[in-house]
C-alpha cells in the first residue's frame, strides 16, 4: 500500500507540473527515478502503465480544446467586382463611326442621318464633343490613353509602341471586365490580331502592356455586317461591363463603298444594328448604356474642347436621360476616359482626363425603362452552424414592386426583402439574390455573396461542441483510472490481509 501511496504522489508531482507548464509534460529527472524504484515494486508496474496511459489522453485533450476554439473562426467573404452600386451605369457599350462633323450627321443642325438624328432625340446628344487630333489614330490613342501621340498624325503606326498606361489598366484593378470587337477582323484572340486599318481605329494594339495572351484573347473579331458574335457576348449571363466595336471602313462611314454609303451607310448599319443591342440582355437586365461616337470631323463648335471640331455623340440605353441635350463646356475625347472614370470610381490616367468633363449628366434618375440595382446585408459577420442569419435586401430603381427569391447555396431557397436562413453544415455557400420588377417587359438584377459558416469550436455531436466531448472524455478517463487505483488497493489490502491469515492460522 505504501508503494501505490508512494506512486500516486509521483503521479500528482508529475501532472501538476505538466498543466504548470504551459501544456508541455516536463517530467523532472528525480520523478522519473522515483518511478522507475516505485515501477519494479509487485502489481505496481502496470498501475504505473495505467496511469500514464491515462495521464497523456487527458493531457492531450486538454490541450486540445483551446487548439479546436482557435482553429475555427468564422468568417464572411463578399465578393464585390465591378461598377459601384451607385454608378450611373455600369455597363458601356461604344460604337466609332468615322470622319463626320456633328452637323454633317445630326439633322437638327443641317445633317443627314435620319436613324442617328432620332436616336439622339430619344435620349441624350452630347453638343460640345471635340476631336483632340488628326487623323484617326491619335484620337483614338486618345480615347483610351488619354494624350495626343502626335507622331500618329499620319495614322499607320503599328503595333504595341505606347507605354503609358490606359483605360483598360484601370478597368481590370477595379475587377471589371472587357472585351474589344473589330469586324472582319483575323487572328482572333491573340496578339497577332488584325483588325481593318490595323490600330488606327483599332487603338487597344498600340499600347504595349496589351501585349499579354490573356489581353490579347479579349480581340474579338465579328462578322459584318449583322455582328453576331459581339450580339451574343451583349446576351450571355455576364456580360462585359466595357465593350468596345470597330466597324469595318464600309459600316463606319470611312470609305465610299456604294452610293449610299459614308455618312448614308453608317446611319443604315446602325438603324439595323442598334435594335438588337438595346434590346439584349445587357441593356434589360444591366444599368448599361450605348455611345455611338464619330472619332474626328472637320466643323467648328463653340465650347468644345480639343481641337473645336464638334463631333456627333449620343448616349441611349435604358439609364440615359430622355429627349435631352447637353453642352459641358471644353469636351473632348478625354471626356470619354473622365466619364467611365467618375461613374466608376476609376482614377485618371493623367491630367488630360483629370481636367477633361464627364458625361454624367446624360444619366439620371431612373426612368420607366430603368433596370433594378439590388444588393444585401446579413445580420451577423460570423455565421455559426444551427445559428439563425438573417439576410436583408435593399432594391433601387426599375419599377415597385418587387419580387425577390433568394437561393442560399445549400439547395434551400427562399423569398421576400428579409429572409432568416439557417445552415446546417460548416462550409462555404454562394447566397444568390434575384429581383424583378413590374415593369412591362419586367427587369432583373442579381447579387451574390459568398458566406463561410463554421462552428464555433469545430462541429456539433449530440448539440455538444467538440471541445465540450473532449472534456467529457478526459474525465472519463480520470474516472476510469481512479477506479483502477482503487482496485489495485484493494487487491493489494486484501491480499495482505490473507497472508495475516495464514500467518495466524498457522
Amino acid at each position: 500500500m505504501g508503494g501505490l501511496v508512494r506512486l500516486a504522489s509521483a503521479f500528482a508531482v508529475v501532472t501538476i507540473g505538466a498543466r504548470a507548464s504551459s501544456r508541455t509534460q516536463q517530467v523532472t529527472n528525480g520523478n522519473l527515478r522515483r518511478l522507475r524504484q516505485l515501477s519494479k515494486i509487485p502489481g505496481v508496474e502496470r498501475a504505473t502503465r495505467i496511469v500514464l496511459i491515462c495521464n497523456l489522453v487527458l493531457f492531450g485533450s486538454l490541450l486540445t480544446v483551446p487548439l479546436a476554439v482557435s482553429s475555427y473562426q468564422s468568417h464572411v467573404h463578399s465578393t464585390t467586382l465591378g461598377p459601384p452600386a451607385s454608378a450611373p451605369f455600369d455597363h458601356i457599350v461604344t460604337i466609332i463611326m468615322e470622319n463626320q462633323g456633328l452637323c454633317n450627321v445630326y439633322t437638327g443642325c443641317g445633317g443627314a442621318a435620319q436613324y442617328m438624328s432620332s436616336l439622339a432625340n430619344a435620349n441624350t446628344l452630347v453638343m460640345t464633343w471635340g476631336t483632340t487630333g488628326h487623323n484617326s489614330e491619335p484620337n483614338y490613342i486618345s480615347l483610351i490613353g488619354g494624350f495626343d501621340d502626335t507622331r500618329t498624325n499620319n495614322d499607320g503606326v503599328c503595333c504595341y509602341f505606347e507605354t503609358q498606361q490606359n483605360l483598360i489598366d484601370r478597368v481590370e484593378s477595379a475587377g471589371m471586365t472587357w472585351q474589344a470587337f473589330a469586324e472582319d477582323a483575323g487572328n482572333s484572340g491573340t496578339c497577332s490580331f488584325s483588325p481593318p486599318r490595323s490600330g488606327d481605329h483599332f487603338p487597344f494594339i498600340d499600347f504595349s502592356d496589351m501585349q499579354t495572351s490573356a489581353r490579347c484573347s479579349h480581340f474579338l473579331t465579328t462578322a459584318s455586317s449583322s455582328d453576331p458574335e459581339f450580339l451574343a457576348a451583349l446576351n450571355t449571363a455576364n456580360p462585359a461591363n466595357f465593350i468596345w466595336l470597330t466597324p469595318n471602313d464600309c459600316n463606319n462611314g470611312h470609305d465610299q463603298c456604294s452610293s449610299s454609303s459614308r455618312i448614308a451607310g453608317g446611319d443604315s448599319y446602325l438603324s439595323s444594328l442598334v435594335p438588337h443591342i438595346l434590346s439584349s440582355s445587357e441593356f434589360t437586365s444591366t444599368k448599361a448604356t450605348l455611345l455611338i461616337l464619330y472619332d474626328e470631323g472637320y466643323t467648328q463648335c463653340s465650347n468644345t474642347g480639343g481641337t473645336g471640331e464638334c463631333l456627333y455623340a449620343s448616349f441611349s440605353g435604358p439609364v440615359a436621360k430622355k429627349g435631352v441635350q447637353i453642352s459641358p463646356a471644353g469636351a473632348s475625347h478625354y471626356s470619354f476616359l473622365s466619364t467611365i472614370e467618375a461613374a466608376w470610381g476609376l482614377s485618371s490616367l493623367n491630367p488630360n482626363d483629370a481636367g477633361a468633363p464627364n458625361m454624367l449628366g446624360a444619366f439620371g434618375a431612373c426612368t420607366s425603362n430603368c433596370p433594378p440595382s439590388t444588393s444585401f446585408s446579413m445580420s451577423s459577420s460570423s455565421p455559426m452552424v444551427n445559428g439563425a442569419v438573417t439576410f436583408t435586401v435593399t432594391t433601387t430603381g426599375g419599377t415597385a414592386p418587387y419580387t425577390i427569391t433568394w437561393s442560399f447555396g445549400d439547395g434551400t431557397r427562399g423569398t421576400g426583402a428579409s429572409v432568416t436562413h439557417t445552415y446546417t453544415s460548416a462550409q462555404s455557400f454562394t447566397v444568390t439574390e434575384n429581383v424583378t420588377d413590374s415593369s412591362t417587359p419586367s427587369l432583373t438584377a442579381t447579387s451574390s455573396q459568398t458566406i463561410t459558416v463554421k462552428a464555433a469550436s469545430g462541429g456539433t455531436f449530440l448539440g455538444l461542441s467538440t471541445s465540450i466531448w473532449l472534456i467529457i472524455i478526459g474525465g472519463l478517463i480520470g474516472f476510469v483510472a481512479s477506479l483502477a487505483l482503487l482496485t489495485i488497493r484493494a487487491r493489494a489490502n486484501l491480499k495482505r490481509a490473507k497472508e495475516t491469515m495464514n500467518q495466524q492460522d498457522r
